[in-house]
């Protein structure tokens, strides 16, 4: 598999893991020391990360997409810059499925030993 296969295998694990709310395994994709910055947020190392996300999603019923991800390679390193969408599903009173965000997510990945981890996630609406 290419380092651009094994990034964008991650990214969608990323997606995956988080819609469905599975936070442990989540974080982990994230190095020990990871950021995650968005709006006015600056979240740093696993344990921060997850505890706020944990908390923002627990009851969140949409589903995000990642999509139109462009990955350069440095050696040990990556700079990512990827689309999303989350879409929120229909209610029980029938209303359609609602897009309710988008922008861009501009990662930071580094690669230790055979595995690519998420340095830093940067989100841009």
């Amino acid at each position: 598999m290419t380092d651009e296969e094994s990034i964008r295998q991650v990214l969608a694990r990323f997606i995956q893991l988080r819609d469905d709310k599975q936070f442990g395994e989540w974080v982990r994709l994230f190095t020990e020391d990871g950021t995650f910055r968005y709006g006015p947020h600056v979240l740093v190392g696993r344990a921060e990360i997850r505890e706020h996300v944990e908390a923002l999603l627990r009851h969140d019923r949409g589903k995000h997409l990642c999509v139109n991800s462009i990955i350069d390679v440095t050696g040990d390193s990556a700079e990512v810059s990827s689309d999303f969408v989350k879409i929120n599903p229909p209610d029980s009173a029938g209303s359609r499925y609602e897009i309710v965000v988008m922008g861009r997510y501009r990662d930071r990945f580094v690669r230790s030993g055979d595995v690519w981890q998420l340095a830093a996630r940067e989100v841009h609406y």
